[in-house]
């Protein structure tokens, strides 16, 4: 199980190498960077005009101040037990370079980043790997493990956790036992990917006296031009840390972009959510094309590719650059990491050997002519439509407040007759109101159930119609039936094309949210009368739509839940459509 390690030489990880752009001829700035495991995020604008307004005519705070009130309070946990870097690579080497001694022993979780076994070599230790394997799926071999450390307990242990780039995870109750056992041991557990997974739990809360954590802010906040990582670990451990740090390793511009990141939280964790969307997209799309992505709890994954270099140069003539895994001692796999949609569509078509598809809309408008689209596009778009479906099981996680603002202006860009724009958006945020809205809903349903008879009643009983306990966000819309905006241009004959306008508007709002990740559940069985007065709008304002908004309990569901459930059949398209 244990495995040499490489040389101390620097060695080239994840990212653009220029030079060898150069050599290839190849504009950086036109390159998709898919090598680097970065959250793919357009920074709000308070991260924005954070770096724009700082002082970076004066010495940074050496002892980053703000930056550390900020992660406190993220983390629940003192100051005194956090220290920032540059990055989390300076970090792995002040540790190193603190708790090692020439003759040392460090054991690294293998395969993974080089940069442990590295530093612990620089610091005069004896580095080694225990390894997962591919024919486990790279499973974490904690048996093996285990053994070692009983075996002759080394000073030091590296863990990356979950892992970079095999995407597994260590349970927190391993570790836990290991910090236990073997008092002697510190465990370093590198934390930076663990914002995009959804089931390891982190051990920044854990007190004991061995283990230090390593958080990156590099990756899940996307600030790698800045490099801004930390670690937390206990009291004495932060003091001799702190006394062979370098002063002023965290520019102004990083600390200022970190403390305003970390108040943007919502921002990036909605990013977050489309990340794992797209990735449930991508690992489809390379399914079927006969590929076998390997499960990941992270926002990359290993893709076996056989020539793993060749496969690289091959994307990258298409200006698509993924991670070879050369380095990690896999010359058969490449690391991917997950962008957003269009970054998708350009991998796959590169991986296809195809050009993108036609020019995109903003190239249109550029250029004057009227917008044409891909088959990528409208793949995209239909696929879009079929994922509209009604959703009634919802994650709590927060949305942002951002993204609601982005799917009401898209659905005040629906038609209108006479450009009334008849819609009245009402966000319901009061519990106490919630509370009535839930309370007439299942009143209402319990009414509907009795209108069934026997089997039928039961079976509706079964049935989930609202997620109202569970969605983060509930949105009340209404219509103006007499707008004065329009002067009833196209009203006198059609009154009711005011109601389905505010219709068109809520399907663009419906797919605005799908768009991002987001499902939208319609609850009908309610009172409008009811609603109307709960929530005190005015008397003139008439109930249209109460919905709720949430992340799908389960996003890749296409088939309605009606559907599902054998309530009713879908029709035919051929039904539906007659000519005259």
């Amino acid at each position: 199980m244990k495995a040499p390690p490489a040389s101390t030489g620097e060695e080239h990880h994840g990212g653009i190498d220029s030079n060898e752009l150069k050599a290839r001829q190849i504009d950086p700035r036109n390159v998709l960077d898919l090598s680097s495991n970065l959250l793919f995020v357009d920074h709000p604008q308070r991260v924005k005009n954070a770096i724009r307004t700082s002082q970076f005519s004066h010495y940074p705070d050496r002892d980053c101040g703000p930056l550390l009130d900020a992660l406190a309070a993220r983390h629940q946990i003192p100051t005194d037990r956090i220290l920032a870097g540059n990055g989390c690579c300076e970090l792995i080497h002040l540790v190193a370079s603190t708790l090692l001694d020439s003759g040392d022993r460090a054991m690294v979780v293998g395969p993974t980043f080089s940069e442990y076994a590295r530093a612990s070599r620089i610091a005069g230790a004896n580095a080694y790997e225990v390894r997962s394997h591919a024919s486990e799926a790279f499973a974490v071999p904690t048996e093996a493990l285990q053994n070692d450390l009983e075996s002759q307990p080394p000073r030091l242990v590296w863990i990356c956790n979950p892992n970079n780039p095999t995407g597994q995870r260590i349970d927190a109750a391993v570790i836990q036992h290991w910090l236990e056992s073997f008092p002697q041991t510190t465990f370093v557990v590198d934390e930076s990917y663990i914002d995009f997974s959804v089931s390891t739990q982190s051990l920044v809360g854990n007190e004991a006296a061995n283990l230090i954590v390593l958080r990156s802010m590099t990756k899940s906040h996307a600030l790698a031009g800045l490099r801004l990582g930390y670690l937390v670990a206990s009291e004495p451990q932060i003091q001799a840390l702190t006394a062979r740090r370098i002063p002023w390793s965290v520019n102004e511009l990083a600390q200022a972009a970190g403390v305003a990141a970390l108040q943007s939280q919502p921002h990036y964790d909605a990013a977050m959510q489309r990340l794992q969307t797209e990735q449930t997209r991508l690992i489809g799309e390379l399914r079927q094309r006969g590929y076998d992505p390997l499960s990941s709890e992270t926002g990359f994954f290993m893709l076996p590719v056989g020539d793993a270099m060749a496969f690289r140069d091959r994307l990258l003539e298409s200006e698509v650059l993924v991670r070879d895994c050369t380095s990690f001692g896999l010359s058969d796999h490449v690391r991917i990491a997950i962008g957003d949609a269009s970054a998708t569509d350009r991998l796959l078509a590169a991986i296809d050997g195809r050009p993108l598809g036609a020019a995109t809309p903003s190239d249109a408008v550029e250029s004057g002519s009227a917008p044409t689209w891909g088959d990528d596009f409208r793949s995209q778009l239909h696929q879009l439509f079929r994922l509209r479906r009604d959703v009634r099981r919802f994650r709590t996680d927060p949305i942002a407040p951002q993204l609601m603002a982005q799917w009401i202006e898209a659905a005040c860009l629906a038609p209108s007759v006479g450009l009334s724009q008849p819609w009245r958006f009402m966000s319901v945020d009061q519990p106490s109101l919630r509370e009535r809205v839930l309370a007439e809903f299942e009143l209402q349903n319990e009414s509907a159930a009795s209108g069934y008879e026997d089997a039928e009643r039961q079976q509706y009983q079964k049935l989930k119609l609202a997620g109202l306990r569970e969605a983060p966000e509930q949105l009340a819309i209404f219509v103006v039936p007499e707008p004065s905006q329009g002067r009833g241009l196209g009203r006198q004959t059609m009154p009711e094309t005011v109601v389905y306008s505010v219709v068109a508007a809520i399907q663009n709002l419906w797919l605005a949210a799908r768009c991002d990740g987001v499902g939208v559940g319609w609850v009908s069985i309610l009172r409008p009368d009811r609603i109307s007065k709960i929530l005190a709008v005015p008397d003139h304002w008439q109930l249209i739509a109460y919905l709720c908004l949430g992340y799908p309990s389960d996003p890749a569901q296409e088939i309605p839940t009606l559907e599902l459930a054998g309530w009713e059949e879908r029709m035919q398209t051929n039904q539906l459509w007659t000519h005259s």
